[in-house]
């Protein structure tokens, strides 16, 4: 009996050890996507600003069926807004457009830090060929880019929630250190196989996980 009590919390302390891995995985990845996404995924196709007295007006070659993405940054306090009109003109020479309302972000800190905003726009090209872009009514200085094949994450609901629940799963297991569970994951000094083995279930789980919130 004392032998299965054993055998049954081993158990229970690896898959909460596999549970914690998976959200600290979930949060590593999603945040690097959400943050870094148009580094680390698609080609980038234009990078340029846009000002009160700058437009950006380019002809671009586009791929039909991949995704365009716009990634639009300003350093300008969330007070600041603007509405951007976005002009797309494809090779059969058919006008698109849209505006896009834009904000500025200020985060005060301890030193009064600020950090630039940032938002995403996204069109999906239905032909092949050259298109013309224009981009026009910036009230502040905005940094545009154009990514081809990145994903918006604007258009992916999940990933907040991913973000949030992983976040609170690999919270309470901090909080929990003193019942040894994790403590004894962190404290461990050695790789062992069980060790290993946990640390690939945990990474395939939370790829999968990103993969399918992501939808890469």
């Amino acid at each position: 009996m004392v032998v299965e009590i054993k055998d049954q919390n081993k158990l229970t302390n690896t898959v909460f050890k596999i549970i914690w891995m998976v959200s600290v995985f979930n949060l590593l990845f999603s945040g690097l996507f959400l943050y870094s996404g148009e580094y680390i995924l698609g080609e980038e196709i234009l990078n340029d600003f846009i000002g009160p007295s700058k437009d950006i007006n380019n002809d671009i070659m586009l791929t039909e069926n991949e995704m365009v993405t716009f990634v639009f940054k300003t350093e300008e306090p969330y007070s600041s807004s603007e509405l951007l009109r976005i002009v797309v003109v494809d090779p059969e020479n058919i006008e698109h457009s849209w505006v896009k309302d834009f904000y500025g972000s200020t985060i005060g800190g301890s030193r009064g830090t600020e950090r630039g905003a940032k938002d995403y726009f996204s069109f999906t090209p239905e032909v092949s060929g050259v298109y013309h872009i224009e981009i026009s009514d910036a009230d502040f200085q905005t940094n545009v880019k154009l990514v081809s094949g990145m994903v918006n994450p604007g258009e992916k609901p999940l990933l907040l929630t991913t973000l949030f629940a992983s976040f609170l799963v690999m919270f309470t297991g901090i909080v929990s250190l003193k019942e040894g569970a994790i403590k004894e994951l962190i404290k461990s000094r050695s790789l062992s196989i069980n060790g290993v083995l946990n640390f690939c279930i945990a990474l395939s789980i939370s790829l999968i996980i990103v993969n399918n919130v992501i939808g890469l």
